[in-house]
Protein backbone atom coordinates (compact mmCIF):
# COMPACT_ATOMS: atom_id res chain seq x y z
CA UNK A 1 0.00 0.00 0.00
CA UNK A 2 2.71 2.51 0.97
CA UNK A 3 4.42 2.01 -2.39
CA UNK A 4 1.28 2.71 -4.43
CA UNK A 5 0.97 6.02 -6.29
CA UNK A 6 -2.49 6.50 -4.79
CA UNK A 7 -0.90 6.77 -1.36
CA UNK A 8 1.61 9.41 -2.45
CA UNK A 9 -1.21 11.41 -4.01
CA UNK A 10 -3.26 11.04 -0.83
CA UNK A 11 -0.42 12.24 1.39
CA UNK A 12 -0.05 15.35 -0.79
CA UNK A 13 -3.75 16.14 -0.36
CA UNK A 14 -3.61 15.58 3.39
CA UNK A 15 -0.53 17.78 3.75
CA UNK A 16 -2.16 20.62 1.80
CA UNK A 17 -5.39 20.35 3.82
CA UNK A 18 -3.49 20.33 7.12
CA UNK A 19 -1.58 23.46 6.09
CA UNK A 20 -4.87 25.14 5.17
CA UNK A 21 -6.44 24.21 8.50
CA UNK A 22 -3.40 25.57 10.35
CA UNK A 23 -4.07 28.96 8.74
CA UNK A 24 -7.59 29.11 10.18
CA UNK A 25 -7.92 31.66 12.94
CA UNK A 26 -4.91 33.76 12.01
CA UNK A 27 -5.38 37.42 12.82
CA UNK A 28 -6.99 39.56 10.10
CA UNK A 29 -6.34 43.27 10.62
CA UNK A 30 -8.85 44.59 8.06
CA UNK A 31 -11.45 46.47 10.10
CA UNK A 32 -14.09 46.11 7.36
CA UNK A 33 -13.54 42.43 6.55
CA UNK A 34 -16.64 40.28 7.08
CA UNK A 35 -15.07 36.92 6.15
CA UNK A 36 -16.23 34.51 8.91
CA UNK A 37 -13.08 32.40 8.44
CA UNK A 38 -10.88 35.22 9.68
CA UNK A 39 -10.10 36.12 13.27
CA UNK A 40 -11.14 39.74 13.87
CA UNK A 41 -10.76 39.94 17.63
CA UNK A 42 -9.11 43.13 18.86
CA UNK A 43 -6.33 42.82 21.35
CA UNK A 44 -3.11 44.63 22.07
CA UNK A 45 -0.27 44.40 24.48
CA UNK A 46 0.17 47.15 27.02
CA UNK A 47 3.64 46.10 28.07
CA UNK A 48 5.15 48.88 26.00
CA UNK A 49 3.40 51.54 28.03
CA UNK A 50 3.15 50.18 31.55
CA UNK A 51 5.61 49.90 34.39
CA UNK A 52 5.94 47.06 36.91
CA UNK A 53 3.10 48.44 39.02
CA UNK A 54 0.79 48.65 36.02
CA UNK A 55 0.75 52.48 35.88
CA UNK A 56 1.23 54.46 32.72
CA UNK A 57 4.75 55.41 31.80
CA UNK A 58 4.74 59.16 31.60
CA UNK A 59 7.36 59.50 28.90
CA UNK A 60 5.85 56.91 26.59
CA UNK A 61 2.12 57.25 27.18
CA UNK A 62 1.41 60.20 29.38
CA UNK A 63 2.65 62.56 26.71
CA UNK A 64 2.08 60.66 23.54
CA UNK A 65 -0.97 58.64 24.50
CA UNK A 66 -2.04 55.16 23.42
CA UNK A 67 -1.70 54.86 19.66
CA UNK A 68 -4.19 52.03 19.17
CA UNK A 69 -7.16 53.74 17.42
CA UNK A 70 -9.52 50.93 18.49
CA UNK A 71 -8.50 50.77 22.16
CA UNK A 72 -11.39 51.31 24.57
CA UNK A 73 -9.35 51.20 27.77
CA UNK A 74 -10.37 54.35 29.68
CA UNK A 75 -7.13 54.29 31.68
CA UNK A 76 -5.19 55.21 28.55
CA UNK A 77 -4.67 58.63 27.09
CA UNK A 78 -6.04 58.68 23.56
CA UNK A 79 -5.38 62.28 22.62
CA UNK A 80 -3.18 62.79 19.61
CA UNK A 81 -1.21 65.66 18.28
CA UNK A 82 0.42 66.47 14.99
CA UNK A 83 3.76 67.90 14.12
CA UNK A 84 3.90 70.85 11.76
CA UNK A 85 4.54 68.44 8.92
CA UNK A 86 1.49 66.40 9.81
CA UNK A 87 -0.68 69.50 10.13
CA UNK A 88 0.38 70.58 6.71
CA UNK A 89 -0.46 67.31 5.09
CA UNK A 90 -3.58 66.50 7.07
CA UNK A 91 -4.54 64.17 9.89
CA UNK A 92 -4.28 60.48 8.95
CA UNK A 93 -6.27 59.14 11.93
CA UNK A 94 -9.52 57.86 10.35
CA UNK A 95 -11.35 58.09 13.71
CA UNK A 96 -10.27 61.64 14.61
CA UNK A 97 -13.16 64.08 15.21
CA UNK A 98 -11.04 67.14 16.03
CA UNK A 99 -12.40 69.89 13.77
CA UNK A 100 -9.08 71.76 13.96
CA UNK A 101 -7.40 69.01 11.95
CA UNK A 102 -7.40 68.64 8.22
CA UNK A 103 -8.89 65.25 7.32
CA UNK A 104 -8.77 65.34 3.58
CA UNK A 105 -6.61 62.72 1.96
CA UNK A 106 -4.98 62.36 -1.37
CA UNK A 107 -3.11 59.70 -3.29
CA UNK A 108 0.03 59.86 -5.32
CA UNK A 109 0.00 58.35 -8.78
CA UNK A 110 1.39 55.14 -7.30
CA UNK A 111 -1.31 54.99 -4.66
CA UNK A 112 -4.01 55.73 -7.19
CA UNK A 113 -2.93 52.72 -9.16
CA UNK A 114 -3.35 50.55 -6.08
CA UNK A 115 -6.28 50.18 -3.72
CA UNK A 116 -7.17 52.91 -1.24
CA UNK A 117 -6.59 51.61 2.28
CA UNK A 118 -8.70 54.22 4.09
CA UNK A 119 -11.73 52.24 5.38
CA UNK A 120 -13.84 55.42 5.66
CA UNK A 121 -13.03 56.90 2.25
CA UNK A 122 -16.12 57.70 0.12
CA UNK A 123 -14.24 59.06 -2.91
CA UNK A 124 -15.68 57.13 -5.87
CA UNK A 125 -12.50 57.71 -7.89
CA UNK A 126 -10.57 55.43 -5.54
CA UNK A 127 -10.47 51.65 -5.56
CA UNK A 128 -11.64 50.32 -2.19
CA UNK A 129 -11.64 46.59 -2.76
CA UNK A 130 -9.60 44.63 -0.25
CA UNK A 131 -7.73 41.38 -0.44
CA UNK A 132 -5.78 39.22 1.95
CA UNK A 133 -2.33 37.77 1.62
CA UNK A 134 -1.83 34.07 2.17
CA UNK A 135 -0.89 34.73 5.79
CA UNK A 136 -4.43 35.90 6.52
CA UNK A 137 -6.25 33.31 4.46
CA UNK A 138 -8.08 30.86 6.70
CA UNK A 139 -8.21 27.90 4.33
CA UNK A 140 -5.41 28.44 1.84
CA UNK A 141 -5.15 27.42 -0.86
CA UNK A 142 -8.61 28.74 -1.73
CA UNK A 143 -10.00 29.12 -5.22
CA UNK A 144 -13.45 30.70 -5.48
CA UNK A 145 -14.14 29.82 -1.84
CA UNK A 146 -13.01 26.19 -2.13
CA UNK A 147 -11.72 24.81 1.18
CA UNK A 148 -10.63 21.43 2.55
CA UNK A 149 -10.77 19.42 5.74
CA UNK A 150 -9.24 16.10 6.83
CA UNK A 151 -11.43 13.82 8.94
CA UNK A 152 -9.46 11.41 11.16
CA UNK A 153 -10.43 8.59 13.50
CA UNK A 154 -9.01 5.31 14.83
CA UNK A 155 -12.19 3.22 14.99
CA UNK A 156 -13.96 1.47 12.10
CA UNK A 157 -17.17 2.74 10.56
CA UNK A 158 -20.35 0.76 11.00
CA UNK A 159 -20.98 -0.01 7.29
CA UNK A 160 -24.75 0.56 7.29
CA UNK A 161 -24.52 3.89 9.10
CA UNK A 162 -21.77 4.99 6.75
CA UNK A 163 -23.86 4.17 3.67
CA UNK A 164 -26.73 6.22 5.09
CA UNK A 165 -24.44 9.24 5.30
CA UNK A 166 -22.87 8.65 1.87
CA UNK A 167 -26.31 9.33 0.41
CA UNK A 168 -25.96 12.91 1.64
CA UNK A 169 -23.05 13.47 -0.75
CA UNK A 170 -24.00 14.74 -4.24
CA UNK A 171 -23.53 11.26 -5.74
CA UNK A 172 -25.80 9.21 -7.98
CA UNK A 173 -23.46 6.30 -8.72
CA UNK A 174 -21.66 3.89 -6.43
CA UNK A 175 -23.73 4.12 -3.25
CA UNK A 176 -26.25 1.30 -2.77
CA UNK A 177 -29.85 1.85 -1.81
CA UNK A 178 -30.45 1.12 1.85
CA UNK A 179 -32.80 -1.80 2.35
CA UNK A 180 -35.65 -1.62 4.86
CA UNK A 181 -33.83 -3.71 7.45
CA UNK A 182 -30.72 -1.50 7.09
CA UNK A 183 -32.50 1.84 7.18
CA UNK A 184 -31.20 4.13 9.90
CA UNK A 185 -32.81 7.32 11.16
CA UNK A 186 -30.55 10.17 10.03
CA UNK A 187 -31.13 12.26 13.12
CA UNK A 188 -30.09 9.35 15.34
CA UNK A 189 -26.88 9.02 13.33
CA UNK A 190 -25.49 12.51 13.46
CA UNK A 191 -27.31 13.89 16.49
CA UNK A 192 -28.03 17.15 14.66
CA UNK A 193 -31.41 18.80 15.10
CA UNK A 194 -30.80 20.87 11.99
CA UNK A 195 -30.79 18.13 9.35
CA UNK A 196 -31.05 20.73 6.59
CA UNK A 197 -27.69 22.15 7.64
CA UNK A 198 -26.10 18.68 7.48
CA UNK A 199 -27.50 18.14 3.99
CA UNK A 200 -26.28 21.55 2.90
CA UNK A 201 -22.70 20.91 4.05
CA UNK A 202 -22.45 17.45 2.48
CA UNK A 203 -23.99 18.63 -0.81
CA UNK A 204 -21.15 21.17 -1.05
CA UNK A 205 -18.50 18.44 -1.09
CA UNK A 206 -17.11 18.26 -4.62
CA UNK A 207 -14.35 15.75 -3.89
CA UNK A 208 -13.56 13.42 -1.01
CA UNK A 209 -10.87 10.78 -0.84
CA UNK A 210 -8.72 8.89 1.62
CA UNK A 211 -8.24 5.80 3.76
CA UNK A 212 -11.26 4.15 5.33
CA UNK A 213 -11.79 1.28 7.73
CA UNK A 214 -15.12 -0.55 7.96
CA UNK A 215 -16.06 -3.00 10.69
CA UNK A 216 -16.69 -5.96 8.37
CA UNK A 217 -12.91 -6.48 8.07
CA UNK A 218 -9.85 -6.03 10.24
CA UNK A 219 -7.55 -6.74 7.29
CA UNK A 220 -8.72 -4.75 4.25
CA UNK A 221 -7.20 -1.31 3.72
CA UNK A 222 -9.99 0.59 1.94
CA UNK A 223 -9.75 3.76 -0.08
CA UNK A 224 -12.73 6.15 -0.22
CA UNK A 225 -12.93 7.80 -3.64
CA UNK A 226 -15.61 10.36 -4.51
CA UNK A 227 -15.55 12.86 -7.36
CA UNK A 228 -18.59 14.80 -8.51
CA UNK A 229 -21.54 12.43 -8.79
CA UNK A 230 -19.57 9.17 -8.46
CA UNK A 231 -18.44 7.24 -5.39
CA UNK A 232 -16.32 4.12 -5.11
CA UNK A 233 -14.81 2.22 -2.21
CA UNK A 234 -11.59 0.54 -3.31
CA UNK A 235 -9.49 -2.11 -1.60
CA UNK A 236 -5.80 -1.25 -1.76
CA UNK A 237 -4.70 -4.45 -0.03
CA UNK A 238 -3.94 -5.27 3.59
CA UNK A 239 -3.20 -2.90 6.42
CA UNK A 240 0.55 -3.03 7.06
CA UNK A 241 -0.12 -3.90 10.70
CA UNK A 242 -1.29 -7.35 9.61
CA UNK A 243 2.16 -8.18 8.25
CA UNK A 244 5.41 -8.83 10.15
CA UNK A 245 7.73 -5.84 9.95
CA UNK A 246 10.34 -8.11 8.37
CA UNK A 247 8.13 -8.23 5.27
CA UNK A 248 7.93 -4.46 4.91
CA UNK A 249 9.98 -2.88 2.10
CA UNK A 250 12.99 -1.27 3.76
CA UNK A 251 12.66 1.98 1.83
CA UNK A 252 9.12 2.71 3.08
CA UNK A 253 9.33 1.61 6.72
CA UNK A 254 9.48 5.17 8.05
CA UNK A 255 6.46 6.15 5.94
CA UNK A 256 4.48 3.17 7.24
CA UNK A 257 5.34 3.86 10.87
CA UNK A 258 4.30 7.50 10.42
CA UNK A 259 0.73 6.22 9.97
CA UNK A 260 0.80 4.11 13.16
CA UNK A 261 -1.07 5.22 16.24
CA UNK A 262 1.69 3.65 18.36
CA UNK A 263 5.22 2.72 17.39
CA UNK A 264 5.00 -0.16 19.87
CA UNK A 265 2.08 -1.75 18.04
CA UNK A 266 2.87 -5.34 16.99
CA UNK A 267 0.02 -7.79 16.43
CA UNK A 268 2.26 -10.45 14.87
CA UNK A 269 4.28 -10.92 18.05
CA UNK A 270 3.82 -13.82 20.49
CA UNK A 271 1.90 -11.39 22.71
CA UNK A 272 0.04 -9.16 20.22
CA UNK A 273 -0.67 -5.52 21.01
CA UNK A 274 -4.36 -4.98 21.74
CA UNK A 275 -4.57 -1.37 22.88
CA UNK A 276 -3.57 0.17 19.52
CA UNK A 277 -4.60 -0.43 15.90
CA UNK A 278 -1.44 0.19 13.87
CA UNK A 279 -2.02 1.95 10.56
CA UNK A 280 -5.78 1.27 10.47
CA UNK A 281 -7.58 4.58 10.34
CA UNK A 282 -10.10 6.95 8.86
CA UNK A 283 -8.24 9.70 7.01
CA UNK A 284 -10.52 11.29 4.44
CA UNK A 285 -10.00 14.67 2.77
CA UNK A 286 -13.15 16.69 1.99
CA UNK A 287 -12.98 19.47 -0.62
CA UNK A 288 -15.66 21.97 -1.60
CA UNK A 289 -17.05 25.50 -1.20
CA UNK A 290 -16.93 26.59 2.44
CA UNK A 291 -15.60 23.22 3.65
CA UNK A 292 -12.66 24.97 5.32
CA UNK A 293 -14.97 26.88 7.68
CA UNK A 294 -15.23 25.86 11.32
CA UNK A 295 -18.98 25.25 11.04
CA UNK A 296 -18.59 22.87 8.08
CA UNK A 297 -15.73 20.99 9.72
CA UNK A 298 -17.77 20.59 12.91
CA UNK A 299 -20.74 19.18 10.99
CA UNK A 300 -18.61 16.69 9.04
CA UNK A 301 -16.77 15.56 12.16
CA UNK A 302 -19.96 15.14 14.19
CA UNK A 303 -21.75 13.19 11.45
CA UNK A 304 -18.85 10.84 10.72
CA UNK A 305 -18.09 10.32 14.41
CA UNK A 306 -21.61 9.00 14.80
CA UNK A 307 -20.90 6.45 12.04
CA UNK A 308 -18.03 4.93 14.04
CA UNK A 309 -18.62 1.86 16.18
CA UNK A 310 -19.98 2.82 19.59
CA UNK A 311 -18.39 1.36 22.71
CA UNK A 312 -20.60 -1.72 22.77
CA UNK A 313 -20.00 -2.42 19.06
CA UNK A 314 -16.28 -1.77 19.51
CA UNK A 315 -16.09 -4.44 22.21
CA UNK A 316 -17.85 -6.92 19.93
CA UNK A 317 -15.50 -6.06 17.07
CA UNK A 318 -12.40 -6.52 19.21
CA UNK A 319 -13.61 -9.91 20.41
CA UNK A 320 -14.08 -11.09 16.81
CA UNK A 321 -11.35 -9.24 14.91
CA UNK A 322 -8.99 -12.20 14.68
CA UNK A 323 -11.66 -14.17 12.82
CA UNK A 324 -12.56 -12.33 9.62
CA UNK A 325 -15.54 -14.57 8.91
CA UNK A 326 -17.18 -13.64 12.20
CA UNK A 327 -17.10 -9.93 11.30
CA UNK A 328 -19.89 -10.47 8.79
CA UNK A 329 -22.16 -9.54 11.70
CA UNK A 330 -21.36 -5.97 10.56
CA UNK A 331 -23.08 -6.33 7.19
CA UNK A 332 -21.57 -4.11 4.50
CA UNK A 333 -23.85 -3.15 1.59
CA UNK A 334 -20.98 -1.34 -0.19
CA UNK A 335 -19.30 -3.05 -3.12
CA UNK A 336 -15.51 -2.75 -3.01
CA UNK A 337 -13.24 -2.96 -6.03
CA UNK A 338 -9.77 -4.44 -5.75
CA UNK A 339 -7.37 -1.77 -6.99
CA UNK A 340 -4.98 -3.25 -9.54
Amino acid sequence: VAMDGVVDDHKDYVSAADEAEAETGKKCDDADCSDPLHDHDHSHSHSDHSNDAGSMVEDDVGEGGCTDPDCADTSHSHSHSHSSDAEATGCVDPDCTDTSHSHSHSHSSDAEAADCTDPDCTDTSHSHSHSHSSSNTASAPLHAGIGSYVYRARRPFHPSRLVSILHKLPVVRGVPTISTNQNVDDTSIHGQDDDDNVNKVFKQVLRSKGFAWTADSNVKALYWSHAGSSFEMQCLGRWWATLPKQQWPEEVKDSILADYDSLDHDETAASPTTSSVGDRRQEVVFIGPGIGSLDSRTVIESVLDSCLLNDEEWDIFRSKRDDEASLTCFENPLQTRILT
